[in-house]
């Protein structure tokens, strides 16, 4: 019970720390974003995510650079020659009375006009009052600008030229600023580091602030921002900005790390499945899925505003909470909606959980109680039986809604209607024949065992009867030869055993008279036959033996993890000379390193064995042998290719059943059982073996799952 508790206990933390990181997450994007950028700027090549200097950040080159730009612009603009400009480019609004309407009602027209040059005059002045009005709100400052084109300045210093200016001011940051039609270009200093852009990047980026050309500026900025003014203010919320960002970032790694300690944890904890399920678990099964789902929808329309949720200057602590319990909601439904699915064999199956299922259900079922009032009547006398009533019914209707609203033309209702209920009664019919066709098709393909659903009493109920009544013996007939084919294995078994006792006695009898002095000479070459024939009969009942426990499945395997690689080379090792005598040039590609596969040792050297001796005894002399060991992803995979000696005119799939030898003169030693012996050990053994014949090439592969190692 402690246990159960503990795992609770790390699940409800990790969810909360995993909640917390979906809102804090969200939160420091807005941050970062909305101070027109917490990074360095165009103007510097260091760039920073974070910049921790103020006049290098983006929100330096944005927020205040940009708008003093503008007014420095206004403050020195050619008035006298910027009239008809502005005459052209803006309207004048004016309301006219017109008198009045028959309700004593003044009539007031609209009209357009363009402005005289005195109102032009007066509007321009004002924009250069207005200019020089906000710059000199600003006290974080040392600027000088001039035309150059009137020559005219305006300036915060007692200094009248430049180089005056330059000389005499030098704070943390110094910016010159050249627009004219022949020089553009912007110069940052700070900290005497000197930092320059190209003229096209900065068109757009800051040039563009002011609509007027022929300016030189020349600003100096303090390190130490002190009093009230626009670089003060954007100062203030840079470094608020920066501080919620590292707490920010802070809170992220901090949850990141209590959430991957609390999985850890939890997937590590143990616990009784059979522990009854608390009050909230209960509450939880007994939602419906859809209702479920609506309120995730619900909660995540207001998760995602509270979470985005920051305002510069104000505590919004209060949408944060809102926005943690939004997100473990939706943790916590998530996590319910994927629990309650662990108990269907797909997934998708816990939609049978939710409202609409459950209606359909019972719409189905009530649907399907109606039905089952004709089980008996036959399918030609249902459909005519079925028609009639639809047509009643679409003529009672028909006459309902001529007394509503007395048109003849409703009467013509009743017909479309009829052709629709007896067209939807039809394709019902049709789709169950259609059923009745799958499983048709999916019995021919092997499924003996699949059953076609059987509605009705009717004769497309009789059809699928009938078509499961043939499955089913056709999966009678299958196992009673399965069970011959075991009762053959048992025969031969039972034959290869009784064969031993009287061939072993025979052999040691053959080495007792071998050792003798026997005359005449020619008796010796019939004892060598005799040997020789003895044991090749040993070795054939032994294969025969084999074959049979190989092919029933009653062997006894000792199934550890093992080197392939290093059996193979084994293998390979002790087939050397019987591969040379035979004048073959083995060519291996093994890995070097160490590879494990899940398999019966003992049998698995029985399975290289075979394959080694039939390349041995089959391949063409003077030939080549590739040996190629493969590592995947999930599996092992091990050819071995060579040029047979005569002529491959069989299928593949034939060399592998027993008694089969490519050999079909039967001149060479072996049994015929070897590859069908070796196929049924790797299938013991959870591996796949199969054979591929191009022209005079033969390729024996073998396949097994891969373990770690």
């Amino acid at each position: 019970m402690k246990k159960n508790r503990l795992k609770n206990v790390f699940l409800m933390l990790s969810m909360i720390s995993l909640s917390i990181l979906l809102t804090v997450i969200p939160t420091t994007f807005s941050i970062y974003r909305q101070n027109m950028g917490l990074w360095t700027s165009y103007m510097h090549k260091d760039k920073q995510i974070l910049e921790t200097d103020f006049y290098k950040s983006n929100v330096f080159e944005f927020n205040v650079l940009r708008p003093i730009l503008y007014w420095m612009g206004e403050s020195v603009s050619d008035v006298d020659s910027n009239i008809s400009n502005y005459i052209n480019e803006n309207t004048y609004y004016e309301d006219v009375s017109k008198g009045l309407n028959e309700y004593g009602n003044e009539i007031i027209e609209t009209k357009e006009r363009k402005p005289t040059k005195e109102e032009a005059k007066n509007d321009l002045l004002n924009k250069v009052n207005y200019g020089r009005d906000q710059l000199k709100q600003i006290h974080n400052i040392k600027f000088m600008v001039k035309n150059t084109k009137t020559n005219e300045y305006y300036t915060n210093t007692g200094y009248k030229t430049f180089d005056e200016f330059d000389k005499n001011i030098d704070e943390y940051t110094n910016i010159k600023i050249d627009k004219n039609n022949s020089n553009r270009s912007y110069i940052k200093t700070i900290n005497k580091k000197v930092s320059e852009n190209q003229t096209h990047y900065i068109e757009g980026k800051l040039l563009d602030a002011t609509q007027y050309n022929n300016l030189e500026v020349h600003m100096s900025f303090p390190k130490n921002i002190v009093g009230l003014d626009l670089v003060q203010e954007n100062y203030y919320k840079y470094t608020q900005a920066m501080k919620e960002v590292f707490i920010c970032l802070t809170l992220m790694l901090t949850n990141i790390a209590i959430l991957i300690i609390s999985l850890i944890i939890y997937k590590k904890t143990k616990i009784n499945e059979e522990t009854e399920e608390g009050i909230l678990t209960k509450l939880a099964n007994k939602v419906p899925i859809d209702i479920i789902l609506c309120l995730m929808a619900i909660d995540l329309s207001l998760y995602i505003p509270f979470s985005l949720a920051y305002y510069i200057g104000y505590s919004y602590m209060t949408e944060k909470i809102c926005a943690v319990i939004g997100a473990y909601l939706l943790i916590y439904a998530a996590y319910t909606i994927n629990r309650r699915s662990k108990k269907y064999d797909r997934k998708i199956y816990i939609l049978k959980e939710t409202i609409i299922y459950k209606l359909y259900k019972i719409l189905k079922n009530t649907v399907i109680s109606a039905l089952k009032v004709s089980k008996k009547i036959p399918l030609i006398k249902r459909i005519i039986i079925v028609s009639i009533g639809i047509t009643f019914i679409g003529g009672v209707v028909s006459v309902l809604l001529y007394g509503f609203f007395y048109n003849e033309v409703v009467l013509l209702f009743g017909v479309p209607m009829s052709m629709i209920l007896f067209t939807l009664y039809i394709v019902k019919k049709l789709a169950y024949l259609s059923d009745i066709i799958e499983g048709t098709s999916r019995i021919k393909n092997g499924e003996l065992d699949y059953k076609i659903d059987v509605l009705g009493n009717d004769s497309f109920t009789n059809l699928a009867e009938n078509i499961n009544n043939i499955g089913e013996g056709l999966e009678n007939s299958i196992e009673t030869q399965l069970r011959s084919e075991r009762m053959k294995s048992e025969l031969i078994t039972n034959v290869s055993h009784d064969l031993k006792t009287p061939l072993t006695s025979i052999i040691n009898y053959i080495e007792l008279i071998k050792k003798e002095d026997v005359t005449p000479e020619h008796v010796n070459d019939y004892i060598k036959v005799l040997d020789q024939k003895s044991k090749r009969l040993k070795i054939l009942i032994e294969d025969l033996f084999e074959a049979s426990k190989a092919s029933s499945g009653n062997l006894e395997l000792n199934m550890e993890n093992i080197d392939i690689v290093q059996l193979l080379r084994q293998s390979i090792g002790e087939m050397e000379e019987k591969l040379s005598n035979s004048n073959l040039d083995i060519r291996l590609n093994l890995s070097s390193e160490k590879i494990n596969i899940y398999a019966d040792g003992r049998r698995m050297y029985r399975v290289f064995e075979n394959l080694l001796s039939n390349i041995s005894k089959y391949s063409l002399p003077s030939t080549r042998v590739y040996i190629d060991l493969l590592e995947f992803d999930e599996s092992i995979i091990i050819t071995m290719k060579n040029i047979s000696s005569y002529e491959l005119n069989f299928d593949a799939t034939e060399i592998t059943e027993r008694f089969k030898r490519a050999d079909e003169s039967r001149n060479t030693e072996g049994s015929g059982l070897g590859l069908a012996i070796s196929k049924d050990l790797v299938n013991l053994q959870g591996g796949k073996f199969s054979v591929e014949i191009d022209g005079d090439l033969f390729k024996s592969i073998l396949e097994f799952p891969k373990i770690d190692k």
